[in-house]
C-alpha cells in the first residue's frame, strides 16, 4: 500500500474543512458524515441543495460543533453547491485548506491524517486524493488526469487512444511518490483556502453539474500552482459506475455541453484539429442512449452551446427541452 512522503521534523498539522454537497439523499449521508466526523476536520461544511427527503430535519438534529448546515431553497447543482460551501469554509472557518466530496463519498480513516502529514511548499495548491469504490476497486470516473495538449507525447498518447480521454493509468495508485495533474475530480480535492479566497476563486457555478470540478482544477494550473495526486490519501466513492438517463434524462445536455467546454479549455489553439475525437465521444454517447425520450434536443442542445461557449441556459430550461417539467 502506498505510503506517504515524511513530514519534516517540526511539521505543524495544517487545519482543513471538509465541504460536502448534498440532495435528496439522506440515507448515504449519514453515512458519509460518520466517516468524516470520526476524524479531525476542523469543520464540516454541508451544502443542503434544497433536498425534500427530510436532510434538513436531520441535519438540525445534529450537535457536532464543528458541523455548518446551509440550507439552500433552490438546487443550484454540484457547481453552485460547492461554490457556496466553499465561499462558506473561506471565509467563515479558520480552515488553511478544504477538501470537496461528494454526498456518496468519504475519507478512508487515515486520510485525513495522511494528508496533514504531506510536506506541501506553497507551490502546491491542490492535492487529488486516491478515490477506490468500496470494494477496492479504482473509481474510473475520480481518476485525475494530464493534459495531453501541453507536449509531443501526450499527443502521440491522445492519438493512439482515440479518445477524448486523459485520466491517470490506474497503475499509478500503487506508487508511493505523489504525481503531478493537471485536473481532478471534486471527490477528495484539497485545495489552499488562500487560494478560493484569492485569485482562484470558486468554481463556475452555470456549469450546474460535470466538469466544474475539472475545470476549476485546470485554472488552478493556469495560476501556475501544482497539483499532486497523492495515492496514500484514499478516499471511497459509493457510487455507480454509469450514468443513468433512466431518471433525470436532463442530465445528458450538461455532459455534452460541458465536455465540450473542458476540452476547448485544455486543448487551447489544438482544439479545432482534435475536435474530431470528442464528437466521436459524442456520437458514441447518443448511440448508446438513442432509445431516450428527447436525447436528439438535448444533444444538439448542449452542441451548440458548447461550441459557442453559452452557459446561459437556466436549469428549468433544460428540464423542459427533457421533456421532465
Amino acid at each position: 500500500m502506498p505510503q506517504p512522503p515524511s513530514a519534516p521534523a517540526g511539521h505543524t498539522p495544517c487545519t482543513v474543512a471538509a465541504v460536502i454537497v448534498t440532495c435528496n439523499r439522506l440515507a448515504i449521508l449519514k453515512t458519509v458524515l460518520d466517516h468524516t466526523l470520526a476524524q479531525k476536520f476542523s469543520a464540516v461544511v454541508v451544502v443542503n441543495n434544497a433536498s425534500q427527503d427530510g436532510t434538513q430535519d436531520w441535519l438540525e438534529t445534529q450537535t457536532d460543533p464543528r458541523l455548518h448546515c446551509l440550507h439552500e431553497t433552490i438546487n443550484s447543482g454540484g457547481a453552485g453547491g460547492f461554490a457556496r460551501g466553499m465561499e462558506y469554509a473561506a471565509h467563515h472557518t479558520d480552515c488553511e485548506w478544504m477538501v470537496c466530496f461528494d454526498d456518496d463519498a468519504w475519507p478512508q480513516p487515515d486520510a485525513l491524517s495522511v494528508f496533514q502529514s504531506l510536506p506541501l511548499p506553497p507551490a502546491v495548491g491542490g492535492v487529488a486524493a486516491a478515490v477506490y469504490f468500496p470494494g477496492g476497486a479504482v473509481c474510473d470516473m475520480n481518476r485525475p488526469g494530464l493534459n495531453p495538449f501541453t507536449s509531443r507525447r501526450g499527443l502521440l498518447r491522445l492519438l493512439k487512444s482515440r479518445k477524448p480521454t486523459f485520466a491517470i493509468d490506474p497503475s499509478s495508485y500503487r506508487q508511493s511518490k505523489p504525481l503531478p495533474v493537471d485536473y481532478a475530480s471534486f471527490v477528495g480535492f484539497f485545495v489552499r483556502s488562500d487560494l478560493v479566497r484569492g485569485p482562484l476563486g470558486l468554481p463556475q457555478t452555470d456549469l450546474f453539474i460535470y466538469a466544474d470540478d475539472t475545470l476549476y482544477a485546470w485554472k488552478l494550473r493556469c495560476l501556475g500552482r501544482k497539483i499532486l495526486f497523492v495515492p496514500a490519501v484514499r478516499f471511497n466513492h459509493d457510487c455507480k459506475t454509469t450514468v443513468s438517463f433512466a431518471r433525470n434524462r436532463w442530465k445528458i445536455y450538461y455532459i455534452v455541453r460541458n465536455r465540450i467546454l473542458f476540452y476547448k479549455k485544455i486543448a487551447g489553439g489544438l482544439f479545432l484539429p482534435f475536435a474530431p475525437l470528442l464528437l466521436l465521444s459524442i456520437l458514441k454517447l447518443y448511440w448508446k442512449n438513442r432509445t431516450v425520450p428527447h436525447i436528439r434536443t438535448l444533444m444538439l442542445a448542449g452542441l451548440r452551446d458548447g461550441f459557442r461557449n453559452d452557459t446561459s441556459r437556466k436549469h428549468p430550461s433544460i428540464v423542459t427541452l427533457a421533456g421532465e417539467s
